[in-house]
């Protein structure tokens, strides 16, 4: 159903809506508010959203801190996650006015991205738009988008069922991480869940369902070594969900992963690293020989079974979420909370250093 709101609620200039949205020209210049112009009408796919929220994540930093100035000097907006309420849409949209709606669409170098007082979600184009659960935020509903549906997709590779069955997860102290603790416990009824992450990470990480926790900041021999001590009391993992690109495991994984013919899987989290992500500074110089052995070794039925996540389009998590937060087994991931106008700069800087806990939130 097509629904129109009143156009005077909606600051219309030249019959243009008027927008003030974050935006940069390369990765030289700086973040900087500016007015930009969108549509009035829809798209029969397209919804215009009131953005009351909206979360910076690892690819906003990589596309904009690697944005060359020869991509032309036309302003580029940025942010590809939001929360916020339907305001108008078109006749295909599968939300209408009123409607609280939270999403993702990646679409590097465009004029306009999630941080903007208003946004255009095309839903064909869209990677996920899903409505928001009764009680729950926009700050909450903001950090879902990407990264929960990442770590359902990574649960989600494993063939039968999950429950009573290992975890180990690397680089649980990323969003994507602390997500998959909580979905496979609270979801798919794990038994025991390892998570790797660094002591100022490990109280939160448990809190959310870890069993055990390993900090690897304490080197990769203490980190094998662990994951070792605890297979010897409990048994062979049965999947193994890597968030960071941590290269330390496959020279023992016979030792702490079940052979694909029992089920086993390694799962690894593809995703753009960016320099100082302190979760996965190891990668800098493990070598990726090791990589290599293990994935043509898992070709010809050695080891584990290897699989490579890369989130696409897919809003089939939407009731999953909305059912463990209606159930209070589910709290959204956020490191912080900054205000969009003022505070935006804090908020790109604290995701750049990859040392947040979570989600890196901005409120409009």
């Amino acid at each position: 159903m097509n629904t129109n709101m009143n156009m005077m609620e909606l600051p219309i200039v030249n019959n243009k809506i008027i927008s003030k949205a974050l935006t940069y020209k390369s990765f030289s210049s700086p973040l900087i508010y500016k007015s930009v112009e969108l549509p009035v009408d829809m798209k029969p796919t397209e919804m215009l959203i009131k953005v009351k929220a909206a979360s910076f994540n690892p690819i906003d930093i990589l596309l904009k801190n690697f944005c060359p100035q020869h991509f032309g000097n036309e302003d580029k907006g940025i942010g590809n996650e939001f929360a916020g309420v339907v305001v108008n849409s078109g006749q295909s949209a599968k939300f209408n006015k009123g409607d609280n709606i939270y999403g993702a669409s990646l679409l590097p170098f465009t004029p306009v991205g999630t941080f903007s007082e208003y946004y255009i979600l095309d839903t064909k184009k869209a990677l996920v738009f899903n409505k928001i659960p009764k009680g729950m935020g926009f700050s909450e509903a903001a950090a879902l988008p990407i990264a929960t549906g990442t770590a359902f997709t990574c649960l989600d590779q494993y063939h039968g069922n999950l429950k009573g069955k290992n975890v180990l997860i690397l680089g649980a102290g990323t969003s994507i991480g602390m997500n998959t603790i909580q979905f496979a416990k609270k979801f798919y009824k794990t038994d025991k869940i390892v998570a790797t992450c660094s002591e100022n990470s490990a109280s939160k990480v448990q809190s959310l369902g870890a069993d055990l926790t390993v900090d690897y900041k304490k080197g990769e021999t203490f980190k094998v070594n662990s994951v070792k001590k605890f297979v010897e009391a409990h048994g062979l993992f049965d999947v193994v969900i890597d968030c960071v690109r941590d290269n330390s495991l496959f020279d023992v994984t016979d030792d702490v992963i079940k052979n694909q013919s029992e089920g086993g899987i390694f799962v690894r989290v593809t995703r753009p690293r960016i320099i100082n992500d302190g979760e996965s500074r190891f990668a800098h110089w493990q070598p990726a020989l090791r990589l290599f052995k293990y994935k043509w070794g898992a070709r010809f039925g050695y080891h584990a079974k290897f699989s490579e996540v890369l989130f696409e389009k897919n809003n089939s998590f939407g009731d999953r979420v909305e059912m463990l937060w209606n159930e209070n087994n589910f709290k959204p991931v956020i490191d912080r909370e900054c205000n969009a106008f003022t505070e935006f700069q804090q908020a790109f800087d604290a995701v750049a250093s990859g040392k947040t806990d979570g989600r890196v939130v901005c409120t409009f």
